[in-house]
């Protein structure tokens, strides 16, 4: 059990973060987990943003993506938590579903708008064509790009 900030006492639906590339669903490589590991470290050496990767192949109860990776971004603290400035890239491939959640903070820099847009155009046809890795890659460099250049 853990606390929420009012003190009552939640259960806890998620499993622990296993790093910045959390791949639940076993679909990625180890060198391409390593990759992606890479290259969020090397944008957070030069930004306070916080992004992570999450795979799973269960919604952990939730009746939605959104409402899954929203419990998920807060229950994982992923993000500064004055600044709300995290990034949740989360995907299922058995359910076929990918969302981006992004922090309060970031949404002023990165629209729920902008990621659809991301998803559609950059992730959304590696997908198809089971090439996970790459969809995931794809959308993390153009969020890493966007976040980069409205600094």
């Amino acid at each position: 059990m853990k606390s929420s900030q009012d003190g009552i006492r939640t259960e806890q639906r998620f499993p622990k973060p296993t790093g910045v590339v959390n791949d639940f669903e076993n679909i990625l490589t180890k060198s391409a987990e390593a990759t992606l590991e890479l290259t969020i470290n090397d944008h957070t050496e030069i930004s306070d943003d916080e992004i992570a990767i999450v795979t799973t192949d269960t919604l952990w109860g939730y009746d939605d993506i959104f409402s899954c990776s929203l419990a998920l971004a807060n229950e994982w603290g992923v993000g500064k938590k004055d600044k709300n400035n995290g990034v949740v890239i989360f995907f299922s491939a058995k359910l076929r579903e990918v969302r981006i959640q992004n922090g309060d903070g970031i949404t002023a820099r990165l629209t729920d708008k902008e990621t659809q847009v991301i998803i559609d155009q950059y992730m959304i046809e590696h997908f198809k064509t089971g090439a996970y890795y790459d969809g995931l890659q794809a959308g993390l460099d153009q969020i890493i790009i966007h976040l980069q250049e409205l600094k």
